[in-house]
């Protein structure tokens, strides 16, 4: 008797318009009227009766039993439909999709390969990353996206696994909270991606196109040659969402976001940025940064079979839209990567540096040893030197050439890198002698085989150094800065100090520092006890005064003359008189 009524009713509300039922349901309070809506309303196949009666299900705690019994049956029906599709999701994500609560959250993309591993992974420690990633998003921590592709892609792999009733259920509650991103492949310039992938690229442009926040994918690799860096893996992002400083508010900017991500992993690595000069290296190999905005996006050595050599070399600009790329074609592998990088270098600048000459140093024992590789770039009448260091010996040779072309080029754009004992002593050890205008501050030579003699080191930086006992013979130190530096024991002899910056007291020139025939700078030193002035008196016996600036202060702090009549005086005096034939063509005696 029910199901004949049933039928009746069935066939008395097939005349009326869905819009029409689904108003009627949601102003009816009966029960039995409800339910014979509800049951209509799941013999029609649209887009808005499935998001209705989804919606129906999810709200249906304060429904009769006998509602939800019928909600149940009726979504289950259209749900299983076989016209029911991810087609007819996508064609109408209007919809389905609802605006997310928290419109001010960063907005993220979420790889579909984030909700694979959430939806068909047992537990394991990956899931695990994944699932806390899953919470933020239904916590509206973040504004979730989610790319066309991506969605078409879980729910045939869905579908595959467990059925399209499952698969359409999970799609729906997927738009209701995911904002679905696509751009059309006609819009995209490959040629900007030449080394990436194309579900990568596509990811990418869509993160653009729609002004996102970053990434999050298990594909994070996919992404390194792709220049855009705010792509981020499920277990580094909760590194740092979860830590105590953790900001993503609404002021939060996805630079600096980034540039944490990346401090995060150097930390992760436990790198030392102060102690090896390898990992200095890798501040800027992180980015290959030249200058004006250009970057290296690139390069590849390729060795055939007839001894050439075939290399290539690729420049990107900041905002990823201009490439040059350019090759080389020649029997040396460093003269190949050369000859390109050179070429592509001429479409931003007018190419006016001849490299001079180039070394390689052991900088660690063993075939796959460090080295440490030095190049001489001439520009005009003047020439740069730069070092660098690395485990792979053409990046060496490269990465020296790059850092010489920059200091070229744009010689104020970045700071100038700060060397380490072990790469000047090993390029010294091969012969290597001249290191002028190199910064070595803070080098602590005092435990090595400290020889440095007869090396140039005009202009260097040694501000800060340990030069304690080494061997800076005939050394030439002009304008060099040794402000601070430790020079006890050091031996100077015959080295040329013109115009060196020293500290202010220079108190370690009196421990034992050599200076026989050293042309010395002018300096001021402070005369105060018989001891310290015998200390003067030795390291002026050293000084080659015929060539060096030198000037004697008489400092005290009586007001009257009579301190020229005490002993220290009187001892002052005499050794004044000692020295004023051998100073008399600059003499100067002053008094306080």
């Amino acid at each position: 008797m029910r199901k004949e009524s049933s039928n009746q009713i069935l066939s008395e509300y097939s005349l009326i318009k869905t819009s029409e039922l689904i108003a009627l349901l949601q102003q009816e309070c009966d029960v039995e009227k409800r339910a014979n809506w509800i049951r209509t309303l799941g013999e029609r196949i649209e887009p808005k009766v499935i998001k209705l009666l989804w919606d129906l299900r999810n709200n249906m705690e304060n429904e009769d039993p006998f509602i939800q019994y019928e909600i149940k049956l009726s979504l289950r029906k259209v749900t299983n439909d076989p016209s029911v599709g991810i087609d007819m999701f996508l064609d109408n994500l209007s919809v389905f999709q609802i605006q997310k609560k928290n419109s001010q959250a960063p907005k993220i993309l979420i790889d579909s390969n984030i909700l694979e591993e959430f939806l068909l992974r047992n537990k394991t420690t990956i899931n695990q990353d994944v699932t806390k990633v899953v919470e933020w998003v239904l916590s509206d921590k973040i504004n979730p996206y989610l790319g066309k592709n991506g969605v078409e892609n879980l729910w045939s792999r869905v579908k595959n696994l467990r059925g399209q009733e499952y698969a359409n259920r999970l799609i729906i509650e997927i738009l209701s909270q995911f904002k679905v991103c696509d751009i059309d492949l006609k819009e995209i310039d490959m040629e900007k991606y030449p080394t990436v992938n194309i579900p990568t690229i596509i990811q990418i442009e869509c993160a653009k196109k729609y002004n996102l926040d970053g990434i999050i994918t298990l594909r994070d690799r996919d992404f390194v040659s792709s220049g855009w860096p705010y792509v981020y893996s499920p277990a580094l992002f909760l590194e740092y969402v979860e830590s105590e400083d953790s900001d993503l508010s609404p002021e939060f900017s996805k630079e600096e976001l980034a540039q944490k991500f990346i401090d995060k992993k150097r930390e992760k690595l436990s790198i030392n940025w102060k102690e090896e000069p390898l990992k200095n290296n890798l501040s800027f190999e992180d980015k290959l940064l030249l200058f004006q905005g250009w970057r290296i996006k690139k390069f590849e050595v390729l060795c055939t079979k007839n001894d050439l050599t075939f290399a290539t070399v690729i420049l990107q600009d900041r905002f990823g839209k201009e490439y040059h790329t350019e090759s080389g074609f020649k029997k040396g592998s460093i003269n190949a990567l050369f000859t390109a990088f050179d070429k592509a270098l001429s479409h931003i600048v007018d190419i006016k540096h001849e490299l001079k000459a180039m070394y390689i140093a052991n900088l660690t024992p063993g075939k796959e040893g460090a080295v440490t590789a030095m190049v001489v770039v001439r520009h005009g009448e003047e020439e740069v030197i730069r070092i660098y260091s690395h485990e792979n010996i053409i990046k060496a040779y490269l990465f020296v050439y790059v850092k010489a072309i920059i200091a070229v080029y744009a010689p104020h754009e970045y700071p100038q890198d700060i060397y380490e004992e072990k790469e000047l002593m090993s390029l010294y050890k091969i012969g290597m002698r001249d290191f002028r205008k190199l910064n070595f501050s803070k080098v602590d030579l005092s435990d090595n085989e400290a020889n440095l003699s007869e090396s140039i080191l005009v202009e260097c930086n040694f501000s800060n150094a340990n030069l304690s006992g080494a061997n800076l013979t005939k050394a030439d130190l002009t304008r060099a800065n040794l402000s601070k530096a430790n020079l006890s024991n050091a031996n100077l002899s015959s080295a040329n100090l013109t115009e060196v910056e020293l500290d202010k007291n220079n108190q370690t020139l009196f421990e034992g520092t050599i200076l026989t025939n050293t042309i010395m700078p002018e300096i001021k030193i402070a005369v105060s006890g018989r001891s310290r002035i015998d200390k003067v008196v030795q390291l002026l016996e050293q000084i080659d005064i015929q060539k060096s600036k030198c000037e004697l202060l008489a400092v005290h702090s009586m007001t009257t003359p009579t301190w020229w009549h005490s002993d220290l005086g009187m001892y002052f005096w005499e050794v004044s008189k000692k020295y004023f034939k051998r100073y008399s063509h600059k003499k100067s005696f002053y008094t306080s």
